[in-house]
């Protein structure tokens, strides 16, 4: 089902599949990616509980996921709507306990601000023992021209070396690429046709996606995530600006508990985590 929330500004429809935004104009505009090549079908799917290739072993026992999560693939129940928000949520049942053994309840929420899109992210933690997950974001954002002539800037001085990862994404090699420092990143279009930019660790909260030279796309605020990642589908005309609270396995990690990896989120028994990142258009 396909729901939509508005507002003066900004018109938003969100899938009940997933809790994806599959449409969001911006004064009679289009904003998100259409797939407008046939390059990639989604257009802002939520990653919960892993971002990525990132193995789930649990109490000694690895479970198979698939990348990104569950989230994506996943009815949701509406819980609640008004003109300009809405919440939706989807629970652990004994299908999803085959491939990640926690009880959850996730829900997703979306709110318009005037130029402002509020995307919430909760786990809640309804059983008696501690559980753990990561999450992100994956929106895409529709360009007006090629890639390489729109860039990242950032809100602090950053050194933007991307991690490499292997060809079927399974892991990071270990090794980086260096494209020096700044807060100005310009997207390099050759090297993200056949590779995902990785910045781990990043020092900002704040980024804004805009035309070198020219005028602003968004602005991205996302305190709670560390990583950065920026995906372009070969021979599209849009880039996925994504925060992760985690990345993908680094090789020989595969088998690392997954409530001592890098950036796990730990719910307490009876309670719930809330996350937030705002998109300014």
């Amino acid at each position: 089902m396909i729901y939509e929330i508005k507002n003066e500004k900004i018109s938003l429809q969100i899938s009940s599949l997933g809790a994806e935004m599959v449409s969001l104009k911006k004064d009679g505009k289009e904003r998100l990616w259409q797939n407008e090549n046939g390059g990639w079908s989604g257009h802002a799917p939520i990653l919960f509980p892993k971002c990525g290739d990132c193995s789930m072993y649990v109490d000694g026992k690895s479970y198979a996921m698939k990348s990104h999560g569950l989230a994506r693939s996943n009815e949701f129940a509406l819980v609640e709507k008004t003109e300009n928000s809405i919440k939706l949520a989807f629970s652990s049942n004994e299908e999803t306990k085959t491939v990640y053994p926690y009880d959850f309840v996730f829900t997703a929420s979306y709110r318009l601000d005037g130029e402002k899109l509020f995307v919430g992210y909760e786990i809640y933690n309804p059983s008696d023992l501690p559980m753990y997950a990561f999450c992100g974001s994956h929106e895409s954002y529709a360009l007006d021209g090629e890639v390489d002539e729109y860039e990242v800037v950032f809100e602090k001085e950053e050194v933007f070396d991307s991690y490499l990862h292997n060809p079927d994404w399974h892991a990071l090699t270990g090794e980086t690429v260096g494209f020096g420092k700044g807060k100005r990143f310009p997207l390099p279009k050759e090297f993200m046709e056949d590779n995902t930019v990785i910045f781990g660790n990043v020092n900002s909260r704040e980024v804004e996606l805009r035309k070198i030279g020219g005028e602003r796309v968004a602005k991205l605020y996302f305190d709670g995530f560390d990583n950065l990642l920026l995906w372009h589908p070969r021979g599209s005309r849009m880039v996925c600006v994504e925060p992760w609270q985690n990345l993908p396995d680094m090789k020989g990690e595969e088998r690392k508990e997954l409530s001592l990896r890098n950036g796990v989120q730990k719910i307490e028994p009876k309670t719930s985590k809330y996350f937030e990142h705002v998109i300014e258009y």
